[in-house]
């Protein structure tokens, strides 16, 4: 049975720790959504902070001039902007542990190793095979998972082929 959104948040948080057993796509995908969601709000925040446009402008600029020499000094962000900032960075790293953990059961129920989470890491990493890296690992997560029970648990699907386990 497929997971709603708030089960899904909820299983998320549930096994912080947790790289045992296998997470359906429908975990996967409504974690993802979750976590676009609370970064947007905080961008759209950081955004029209003063100072939030001019900052957004420069990130634009230093990307298409690849030159770290063209920051103004002067630039600076509203108290509210500083706070969206700090925030997504404690939301990112609230999350790190967690959303390794379900790239893992993630894995898990497509019966593969967890340990191609360490390598798609590694590998989005490197310039261009990274994006090709990242866009496999996103496929990869919409397929569906084995049926039955696999090496690393029941399926959370609940189709149990295995009459005689």
């Amino acid at each position: 049975m497929m997971l709603s959104f708030g089960e899904a948040v909820r299983a998320y948080y549930a096994n912080y720790i947790n790289a045992d057993g296998r997470a359906q796509r429908s975990a996967y995908w409504w974690v993802l959504l979750y976590q676009l969601i609370i970064y947007a709000v905080l961008a759209i925040v950081v955004f029209m902070a003063d100072g939030g446009r001019e900052i957004f402008e420069t990130i634009g600029q230093l990307l298409e001039a690849n030159d770290p020499n063209s920051i103004d000094p002067d630039l600076s962000l509203g108290t509210s902007g500083i706070i969206a900032a700090i925030l997504m960075v404690c939301f990112a790293l609230a999350n790190f542990l967690p959303d390794i953990m379900l790239r893992i059961r993630r894995f898990h129920d497509l019966g593969q190793t967890g340990w191609l989470v360490l390598a798609f890491m590694i590998a989005g990493a490197l310039p261009f095979i990274g994006f090709i890296a990242d866009l496999g690992n996103f496929i990869w997560f919409m397929l569906r998972g084995t049926n039955g029970s696999n090496a690393y648990g029941p399926d959370p699907l609940g189709h149990d082929t295995d009459v005689f386990g």
